[in-house]
């Protein structure tokens, strides 16, 4: 007769990274993980929410480097984990924005299966800044990291132009390349100071429509009769 307790298998699913379409395979969470979905759930410091979503999600999936996911990717396999693990059906209690007619609370069933990472049409990572010289950046997602050092910059200036350089992977000029990892701190400072208004639109544009895990939840209110719609973005607003 053995003397070890049986181990259960848990099952695996398969899905693909929303930013590159890698194939990654990813299992519930299990009770000794549970911890890191409670701590993401109430937690307001965002340094602890992100340890929690890497530790839960590199030992829930496939993937090897956690740290190298964009922000919306590691949102939408929290999200994944979260529906097969404890249910795809979650309980919103939703507020009127005018709450002076009415300030009735409803409970608003949310389907996890219907979130998706939206994608808006026209959307690129690749910046045409000047058609006369053909100069143009290619950028990158932001992944967690950027999003805390916002953060913690209090969204100064200096944060942004840190985040800006960190998500800007190569200037081409025609069928020249230049590899920003090539450069200096201050070679590639200088460069982004160096931009006008229209440049920093172009990126503006890059950062405003880059996809997002977001969901467009509309409800009636069953005191007042009133239709209401919310866009529900973020790990947080999904779980509150």
């Amino acid at each position: 007769m053995s003397t070890k307790l049986p181990i259960l298998n848990a099952p695996r699913f398969n899905d693909t990274l929303p930013s590159t379409g890698e194939d990654f395979t990813y299992r519930p969470f299990l009770v000794k993980e549970e911890k890191y979905m409670q701590l993401t759930k109430d937690s307001e410091d965002i340094n602890v929410i992100y340890e929690s979503l890497k530790s839960l999600i590199s030992s829930c999936t496939s993937l090897e480097n956690v740290e190298k996911l964009s922000l919306f990717d590691i949102e939408y396999i929290f999200l994944r984990l979260r529906e097969k693990s404890v249910g795809d059906i979650i309980e919103l209690k939703m507020k009127h924005i005018d709450v002076e007619d009415c300030d009735h609370v409803e409970t608003v069933n949310l389907d996890l299966k219907n979130i998706r990472v939206q994608k808006y049409e026209g959307h690129t990572n690749l910046l045409l800044l000047d058609k006369q010289t053909n100069v143009k950046i290619k950028m990158r997602y932001p992944k967690y990291k950027d999003v805390l050092r916002l953060q913690q910059g209090q969204g100064d200036f200096d944060s942004f132009m840190e985040v800006l350089i960190s998500c800007t992977e190569m200037v081409t000029q025609n069928d020249d390349v230049f590899m920003m990892k090539d450069f200096s701190d201050k070679d590639k400072k200088e460069f982004f100071l160096n931009f006008n208004m229209t440049h920093m639109e172009s990126v503006k544009s890059f950062f405003d429509t880059m996809p997002k895990v977001c969901y467009d939840l509309e409800w009636t209110c069953s005191k007042c009769g009133k239709k209401e719609s919310h866009t529900i973005e973020g790990v947080q607003s999904f779980l509150s």
